[in-house]
């Protein structure tokens, strides 16, 4: 455990000094980028023939994003997403084609956001006081997120690919559910048909990563840190990644882990005790901000086991 490790005295010093100005505008910088990652889901929700009311798609991102700090890989917000939106549109297949599309989106986002980020460290090593390793490092991440940015798209736009995951998952699935698959994979697809309206909604996704990635900058001024802003572009994309993956609840642990690891190593004056403040503080933001949502699911009255009596009582049996 990171806790074990850590000077808690010193942590809480850290936690004290705090700038509020800055954290305040952290705060609003994660407020935007839900709203414009809204906007973002919404354009691909329209792709698939689903126009809901800007103001409604918010209050089911905000209920998403709430979900997503206590759920692993933050799959539990995009699960209540989707189904937020089969209960308006009946169309379950192009709900989760559109949500899917959304999370790929930002990892395509993210890759773009990290690769001039990681050869210009890669590139720059020596003038910024950083060992050839490190550079190294960088240099890895910039392959890593190309591949990731190579699968992505083949993934949305290979036919291909499309009938060797179909060759690969039908055996895993039983008979009932190999038709809806089928389903909601050419949903999916079928944002090739709108190639054109894709370059908008990516060039979105970006600002949308941007704005996450500033987060934990402000975060790094408030504690007065001085950390450069390349940094963050550079190594706060990899540990979103590794929060994506079913590990840990919110990704905690993993932010903070992965933080103290990259930053620490990037600015040997860092101590451990103020990268893991960072990282944590930078999730209790997107925390306070994701309330909103809470407080929007809960005036709806809709208990957490509605879903699961709809699931049994074979109301939602399409959407599989």
């Amino acid at each position: 455990m990171i806790l074990f490790k850590l000077d808690m005295s010193r942590t809480l010093d850290t936690l004290l000094s705090v700038r509020w100005d800055y954290l305040v505008a952290a705060l609003a910088t994660f407020a935007a980028s839900l709203v414009l990652g809204n906007v973002q889901w919404v354009k691909l929700l329209s792709l698939q023939g689903i126009v809901l009311p800007f103001r409604q798609t918010l209050s089911f991102y905000f209920v998403g994003a709430f979900f997503n700090n206590f759920l692993p890989a933050n799959i539990g917000g995009d699960i209540v997403r989707v189904y937020d939106i089969y209960r308006e549109s009946r169309m379950p297949h192009q709900a989760i084609a559109a949500t899917v599309t959304d999370r790929l989106f930002g990892m395509v986002a993210l890759g773009l956001l990290a690769m001039p980020a990681g050869l210009y460290v890669a590139l720059r090593y020596q003038a910024l006081g950083l060992e050839r390793a490190f550079g190294l490092w960088s240099l890895a991440i910039v392959v890593a997120f190309m591949i990731i940015l190579a699968l992505s798209c083949l993934l949305i736009f290979s036919r291909r690919l499309a009938r060797a995951v179909e060759r690969v998952v039908r055996p895993l699935l039983i008979r009932g559910t190999r038709d809806r698959f089928k389903r909601v994979y050419e949903s999916f697809y079928s944002y090739r048909a709108n190639m054109a309206s894709l370059p908008a909604v990516l060039a979105i996704a970006v600002v949308v990563q941007a704005l996450r990635v500033l987060v934990h900058f402000e975060v790094s001024e408030a504690m007065g840190l001085g950390i450069p802003l390349i940094y963050f572009f550079l190594f706060v994309p990899v540990i979103a990644i590794f929060i994506a993956l079913p590990i840990s609840i919110g990704g905690l642990g993993v932010r903070e882990g992965l933080g103290i690891f990259f930053f620490c190593k990037a600015v040997p004056a860092l101590g451990s005790e103020q990268a893991f403040t960072m990282g944590f503080l930078a999730y209790v933001v997107g925390v306070v901000v994701s309330l909103a949502g809470g407080v929007i699911y809960l005036g709806r009255g809709l208990a957490p086991g509605q879903i699961e009596k709809e699931f049994s009582d074979g109301r939602l049996s399409d959407a599989g």
